[in-house]
């Protein structure tokens, strides 16, 4: 073989080899990664998890605890952890918030919320049991439920999974234990859009939202949202209504209706399967928009009745949220 032969050869080779590398390195580029963001990149998915605790003392006067801790990716590996809690202290609400960056999608522990240990059962299979310590102003406020069921889902979509669990716990105050109502909720989504998950421009949505526990031992549990065409975002319109009797059977139904009672109550038909008729009164409010904001996002607690499709009347406690542009 000339030498002129082998240059030729050596130089074809060259030339596939540095066409296979920029080959493969465009055809990467141009699948990357849709989940991967930016701060100021709001249209990709991202990894998205959010627990919410609420416990209501049986006796009154029924404190309340509402306790939530969101995380999601923000870039670099790190997650943005927004934790808000309410405590209603038998004569007024309180409320705190703290806003941190860490490289944890777990509950990472702040001023705020020092503790929120949750573990799964040995088998993986829905069981849970959570615990945890909050500190808002003057008090510090523990709460322990040994069961967490997960027993009613809300959400089944690959991008937005929500389950609830309703159980019984503690709730311990200054050292003092008050057995308590418990409504656990669980979002998670490994790649969300976050205007699906949360609501951070509710413009032209309208929610109502109840949890009511009777003094049987029932649980229900109404959600109506509805979303108008000024509302620019993911999220949908949507109606729902949960009953869990005593004896811990779930039933759905997405017929509800609901009507407002002035400013100070509810009164709510559950239609299909559970055709029950609540009616509630507001006991108290709290505006759950730790910052100023133009919108209307309220909860606080209710009383009244639950009057059953056999006319039978049980009497209950519970809570209510409004999200009203």
């Amino acid at each position: 073989m000339s030498t002129k032969q082998y240059s030729i050869i050596v130089f074809v080779i060259v030339i596939c080899t540095l066409i296979s590398f920029y080959s493969g390195y465009f055809f990467k580029g141009s699948n990357k990664d849709d989940n991967t963001i930016t701060d100021t990149d709001n249209t990709k998915t991202v990894p998205y998890f959010k627990d919410e605790i609420i416990l209501i003392t049986k006796d009154k006067p029924h404190y309340t605890l509402i306790a939530q801790a969101s995380r999601s990716f923000k870039t670099d590996a790190l997650f943005s952890h927004r934790q808000k809690v309410f405590f209603f202290d038998g004569k007024e609400w309180q409320s705190k918030a703290s806003n941190i960056t860490s490289g944890k999608s777990d509950i990472e522990k702040t001023a705020v919320i020092p503790s929120w240990e949750i573990k799964d059962d040995p088998s993986f299979v829905l069981r849970q049991s959570v615990k945890g310590s909050i500190l808002i102003n003057n008090n510090k406020i523990e709460f322990d439920v040994p069961e967490l069921n997960n027993e009613i889902g809300i959400r089944s979509l690959v991008d937005y999974t929500l389950f609830r669990s309703e159980s019984r716990g503690k709730l311990v105050i200054d050292g003092k234990e008050y057995e308590s109502y418990v409504l656990y909720s669980r979002t998670y989504s490994q790649a969300t859009s976050i205007s699906l998950v949360e609501v951070s421009d509710p413009l032209g949505i309208n929610t109502d939202w109840v949890a009511f526990w009777d003094l049987n031992g029932n649980f229900y549990n109404i959600d109506k949202t509805t979303v108008d065409d000024n509302y620019k975002g993911d999220y949908k319109s949507h109606t729902i209504a949960v009953y869990k009797d005593s004896d811990e059977k779930v039933q759905k139904s997405f017929t509800v209706d609901i009507q407002k009672k002035t400013d100070n109550g509810y009164q709510i038909k559950m239609l299909e399967k559970i055709n029950s008729y609540l009616d509630v009164y507001f006991l108290n409010t709290v505006n759950k928009n730790i910052t100023s904001s133009p919108y209307n996002w309220k909860t606080g607690q209710i009383e009244g009745s639950i009057r059953l499709d056999n006319g039978k009347v049980i009497k209950g406690i519970g809570i209510y949220e409004q999200l009203y542009q």
